[in-house]
């Protein structure tokens, strides 16, 4: 492995092993740093298949972590290189591999050099600037480059590609279509499953400020000159778009539910109080991803970088005057 890593590295192929890293794996929670390089950020993981590979404790964390991995790839993720005929579990017989007892490590590594050739990103020294991630393969290599300012970069991409995810419902939300869920209220119940529907609306504010709590953000991005946790930056960007799509199932299970005509109305019109917190998300995502976007051109000029994580929401008053009204329209003929 020493050998190995020690040909690709002189190449300008970027790999994880252990010694060039120690600096970065001191004081880590080593079962956690290994299943996310494993599981997430490398392009490829080579295993060097030995009576000893297999029965260790930590290679077996990582290979079920690897293996994870291959079960979600289209294509070959896990590269077995044998040292002996010891039986790794979970590897096929008809997995092919490399025999290094009769293959030169030199010609090992001109393999991995043309396997990466076609994978997504670059073994080049001069690699191309990385921007905001818009899918999975853009996210890998970002996160086996990290470039300065990678922490805001992923942040960015997750937020995008997490609401991109949820653009089928929020086209359904704009034309105010629903399916039916199966509900059937009266018109009391009508009432009460709209109130609830308001508390619900009123926690995503509180929650939001927890998302972006300068402590909860400093967990995640890292103190002014420490590298950020990438899990915990992609946990906080989901929870922020997992707002957003709760407002969508509010009004969406408002919507979809069947009441009597006369509430019909003060059902659309509770609905419609997502409207405007929705479009303030989503424009708060836009402007971040384009403002992040400029990072790396930014930076690569000298200056000065700053960066606000804030969203804002509030309610549109013309819709809560409206719901006022029939709200009180409904008491006067109840």
């Amino acid at each position: 492995a020493q050998t190995l890593a020690a040909l690709l590295n002189e190449d300008g192929v970027r790999v994880f092993y252990d010694e060039y890293v120690a600096a970065e794996l001191w004081g880590s929670d080593l079962y956690t740093v290994l299943d996310e390089v494993y599981r997430k950020r490398a392009r490829f993981t080579i295993v060097f298949i030995s009576k000893h590979y297999v029965s260790k404790p930590w290679t077996r964390h990582e290979r079920q972590s690897a293996q994870a991995r291959a079960m979600l790839e289209v294509g070959a993720y896990l590269l077995p290189v044998r040292l002996d005929d010891s039986e790794l579990p979970g590897l096929r017989p008809t997995v092919a591999y490399i025999d290094a007892r009769r293959t030169p490590f030199e010609e090992i590594a001109a393999l991995v050099k043309r396997k990466l050739v076609d994978s997504p990103g670059t073994t080049a020294q001069d690699s191309p600037t990385l921007r905001v991630p818009r899918d999975e393969g853009q996210q890998r290599e970002l996160l086996a480059q990290r470039p300065p300012g990678w922490e805001y970069l992923l942040y960015a991409g997750v937020l995008w590609q997490r609401r991109e995810a949820l653009e089928s419902k929020w086209c359904d939300h704009q034309i105010g279509y629903s399916r039916r869920n199966g509900r059937h209220l009266d018109n009391n119940e009508a009432i009460s499953l709209m109130h609830h529907a308001l508390d619900d609306l009123k926690v995503c504010g509180p929650n939001l400020e927890k998302v972006l709590d300068p402590v909860a953000q400093e967990r995640a991005f890292g103190a002014p000159g420490e590298p950020g946790n990438p899990a915990l930056i992609e946990h906080i960007a989901a929870r922020l778009v997992s707002i957003y799509d709760d407002m969508l199932d509010i009004a969406a299970m408002l919507r979809g539910t069947t009441v009597p005509s006369e509430t019909a109305q003060l059902m659309e019109v509770t609905a419609r109080l997502t409207d405007m917190p929705l479009q303030q998300i989503r424009d708060a995502v836009d402007q971040l991803v384009a403002e992040i976007d400029l990072i790396p051109d930014k930076l690569a000029r000298g200056e000065k970088i700053v960066i606000e994580l804030t969203v804002a929401i509030s309610i549109d008053d013309n819709v809560l005057q409206e719901l006022a009204r029939r709200q009180t329209q409904q008491v006067l003929e109840g």
